[in-house]
């Protein structure tokens, strides 16, 4: 990440590489002010205001959310395991210290308790007072609980416990690189009940890193269906979210009948719908995934 001014006005460049091109490439966007840039233990944190994106979230350079857009982010990584799940009740929340989904979470009645553990305590208080609109108050849910902790350690304590694990991590950089590995997710396995579901941010459809993830989710689950959605502040490509199972057959999914708890339940939703849940399931041929 850069920042520079350019025509006498400051923007912020985030590089990238897209796989099949040699080059790298960059795109930005025009910072109307800095709302707030501090460095925590694990990481440098920053708030912007733009008037394309709204605020936007960046840890250690990376962009992570932008306001105008992170509901179809936290919509997609958290909805589809929900409604494919008969009853969720015990929540994991692995990272998500921005509090978007969590709030997405906490709208569904059937949830008894959510635990949210985050490695960073900074990252949830900054998000807490300088991006209100993306947790609306989901952590005084009194359902929820808050650990400050590493998630791969936190995970190894339950047993057949949880009924939804989702994991919000950044890229796999510095303390969030083992929560890409194998290790982990067999522990996130073991830590679900048998009817349980795992979601996890699987990052855009062409990254190296994204695609040797769910090729490891693969091999551990036996179900895995994976969703996609463009969301403007990842511009590289469509940005995946895989869910995995050891019982549940996501393909069995029936749409009548989720159709009719999303209507039931009264869940209020900007992007996900019933209709968007099978959508988004069909991924390029390339994908290769079944």
């Amino acid at each position: 990440m850069k920042k520079n001014f350019l025509f006498g006005k400051v923007w912020f460049f985030e590089d990238f590489k897209i796989p099949t091109e040699p080059q790298t490439s960059t795109w930005g966007f025009l910072i109307e002010k800095e709302i707030y840039s501090g460095k925590s233990k694990y990481q440098k944190i920053e708030i912007f205001k733009t008037k394309e994106f709204g605020k936007i979230l960046v840890l250690d350079g990376l962009v992570q959310l932008a306001t105008k857009y992170e509901y179809i982010y936290h919509e997609m990584l958290v909805h589809p395991a929900f409604f494919c799940h008969p009853q969720p009740k015990k929540i994991l929340i692995m990272g998500g210290g921005d509090g978007g989904a969590l709030r997405e979470a906490v709208k569904h009645r059937t949830v008894k308790e959510i635990f949210l553990v985050d490695i960073d305590r900074k990252a949830i208080e900054v998000s807490k007072k300088y991006l209100p609109s993306v947790s609306q108050g989901a952590f005084s849910d009194k359902r929820v609980k808050i650990f400050i902790g590493d998630a791969s350690e936190f995970v190894k304590k339950y047993k057949n416990y949880f009924d939804i694990i989702i994991c919000d991590s950044t890229d796999p950089t510095g303390p969030s690189f083992v929560l890409w590995q194998s290790k982990f997710y067999r522990n996130i396995k073991k830590a679900l009940n048998k009817g349980g579901i795992a979601g996890f941010q699987t990052a855009d459809l062409k990254e190296k890193f994204a695609k040797r993830a769910r090729d490891k989710l693969k091999k551990i689950f036996p179900f895995l269906k994976i969703h996609k959605a463009f969301i403007d502040c990842f511009p590289l490509d469509e940005h995946t979210f895989s869910f995995g199972s050891e019982r549940i057959n996501f393909d069995k999914v029936d749409f009548k009948k989720i159709k009719e708890r999303y209507k039931k339940e009264k869940i209020k939703t900007k992007y996900y719908s019933p209709k968007i849940h099978f959508a988004s399931a069909i991924l390029p041929k390339y994908v290769n995934y079944k």
